[in-house]
C-alpha cells in the first residue's frame, strides 16, 4: 500500500463555538471526535451518518473552511495545515462537488464562465479556457453548447454535472463529494452515480463521498467509514460494511437502509453514544468510547469487540 496513499487523515477533532443565551459567553461544541482514516490513488472512501454526526465538518477540514484543533490531514503526504495556516498548493489538489448545484454556482454567470472560473484565475488565456472547458463538457456528458447558456437554463441534474466538471478542470488528486445526489429525483440520482463511477475507473481519481444514504454510497465505494455523534464507529471494505456490520449502530443503519431512512439512536455525551438502547452495553460502555480494534478486515469501536479479541 506504501506509495499508493492519497489522503490520510490522523486523529482529527474539529468543534464549533456555540453563544449562550447570547449573555454567557461561549462554550466549545466539538463534532469530529479523533477520526483517522486513509484513502489510497483510485478508491472511494464513503462515509455515512444522521444529521449531526459530521460528515459535513471532515469535507470542511479537508477544504480548509474549519481548522482542526487537533490532528493532522495529509494529502499526499504533505500537510495540508502548517504552523495552523492552510498549505494553498496543497488544497489546489483538491476538487469539491456540492450538495446543491443551484445555490453553488452564480446565476449571473455562464456556464462557461462558472466552470472555466479556476482556470481564469489562474490568468489562463481565453482560448486554453474555452477548450478546456469544452473538454470537461464532454466528460460528464454535456453538449458544449451548454456553455452560453445560464444556470436556470438547466435541469438540476445538468447542474449537477456542471459542478462535478468545474471540479474536474483543474485535474485535482482528490475529489470530495458532499451528498452530491440528495436533491435530485432517482432516475438523475443513477445517472449521476453512473457518471461518478465511470469517471474513476477512466482516470483513477480518488473519492471521499459524504451521505446519509447507505444505498448511495455503497454503489460508488470501496470501503465505508460509520460516524456515530462524531465518532467513525467502524469502518471497513463495502461488502463487509453492508453484509457483515460489526458495531450495533451500523447494524442499525443496514436495517434502516432498506426503507430509506436513517435512525437516530438515544445519544449519550459520555462514553459509547448508543450505550442507552445497546443490548450489549455493560458499565464500561457507559464511562469510556473504546479504542479501534481490528477484526476480519474492519475496524470497529465497540467494547463487546476488543473483550472478544483478547480472549
Amino acid at each position: 500500500m506504501e506509495g499508493r496513499e492519497i489522503v490520510r487523515v490522523e486523529d482529527l477533532w474539529v468543534s464549533y463555538e456555540e453563544s449562550l443565551f447570547g449573555f454567557l459567553g461561549k462554550t466549545k461544541h466539538v463534532v469530529v471526535k479523533g477520526v483517522s482514516f486513509s484513502v489510497n490513488r483510485n478508491e472511494s472512501f464513503g462515509l455515512i451518518g444522521a444529521s449531526g454526526s459530521g460528515k459535513t465538518t471532515i469535507l470542511k477540514a479537508l477544504l480548509g473552511l474549519v481548522k482542526p484543533f487537533r490532528g493532522e490531514i495529509y494529502i499526499e503526504g504533505e500537510k495540508l495545515y502548517y504552523d495552523g495556516k492552510i498549505k494553498v498548493d496543497v488544497l489546489r489538489k483538491i476538487g469539491f462537488v456540492p450538495q446543491d448545484p443551484f445555490s453553488s454556482v452564480d446565476p449571473r454567470m455562464k456556464i462557461m464562465d462558472i466552470i472555466g472560473e479556476p482556470l481564469i484565475i489562474k490568468g489562463l488565456s481565453k482560448r486554453v479556457v474555452q477548450q478546456a472547458v469544452e473538454n470537461v463538457l464532454e466528460l460528464v456528458r454535456l453538449d458544449k453548447q451548454i456553455a452560453n447558456k445560464y444556470p436556470h437554463q438547466l435541469s438540476g441534474g445538468m447542474l449537477q454535472r456542471v459542478a462535478i466538471a468545474r471540479a474536474l478542470i483543474t485535474k485535482p488528486r482528490l475529489m470530495l463529494l458532499d451528498e452530491p445526489t440528495s436533491h435530485l429525483d432517482v432516475v438523475t440520482q443513477s445517472e449521476i452515480l453512473a457518471l461518478l463511477k465511470d469517471l474513476k475507473e477512466m482516470f483513477g481519481y480518488s473519492y471521499i463521498m459524504v451521505s446519509h444514504d447507505l444505498n448511495v454510497v455503497s454503489y460508488i465505494s470501496n470501503r465505508i467509514g460509520v460516524l456515530l455523534n462524531g465518532y467513525l464507529i467502524e469502518e471497513g471494505p463495502t461488502k463487509n460494511i453492508v453484509e457483515k456490520p460489526l458495531h450495533p449502530y451500523t447494524k442499525i443503519l443496514v436495517e434502516s437502509s432498506k426503507f430509506k431512512s436513517v435512525a437516530e439512536p438515544m445519544y449519550s455525551t459520555i462514553g459509547c453514544p448508543i450505550n442507552p438502547i445497546c443490548p450489549w452495553a455493560r458499565d464500561i460502555c457507559k464511562k469510556h468510547m473504546p479504542p479501534p480494534t481490528a477484526l476480519n478486515g474492519s475496524i470497529v469501536r465497540c467494547w463487546y469487540y476488543l473483550d472478544y479479541t483478547q480472549r
